[in-house]
């Protein structure tokens, strides 16, 4: 992750805590975020947190309400992320390689739905 996206994480991060317990905060920033690029900070600091099943969760959603390309190539990133995780590190946080894979399938089936072309 680069020293930016860490910066937008620390800073979320305690401006949440201060704020709102954790959980609240991200029922806050999920209702907020509206376009990709603030979609996408959302997704980078779920991430950043180890939160992947929320950070999915979120990216499938907006693909779906919302799509654009923008988000659609943060979702490649966003999978490419947790590819690149030890089998270990995704398992310590309810995650797999399969579930990667899932991911990719499912975000796949978000642009052909959403460009109308055929799903085999």
């Amino acid at each position: 992750m680069d020293v930016i996206q860490q910066m937008i994480h620390g800073a979320g991060e305690v401006l949440a805590k201060l704020l709102l317990r954790r959980e609240e905060a991200h029922e806050l920033i999920v209702e907020q975020a509206a376009t990709s690029k603030e979609t996408g900070i959302l997704i980078w600091s779920l991430l950043a947190a180890q939160d992947y099943n929320e950070a999915e969760k979120v990216l499938l959603k907006e693909l779906r309400d919302n799509f654009d390309f923008d988000l659609y190539d943060i979702g490649v990133e966003f999978f490419n992320a947790l590819d690149k995780l030890s089998d270990e590190e995704l398992v310590a946080h309810g995650y797999s390689k399969e579930r990667i894979d899932e991911g990719f399938e499912r975000q796949f089936a978000v642009l052909k739905d959403k460009c109308g072309l055929k799903t085999n």
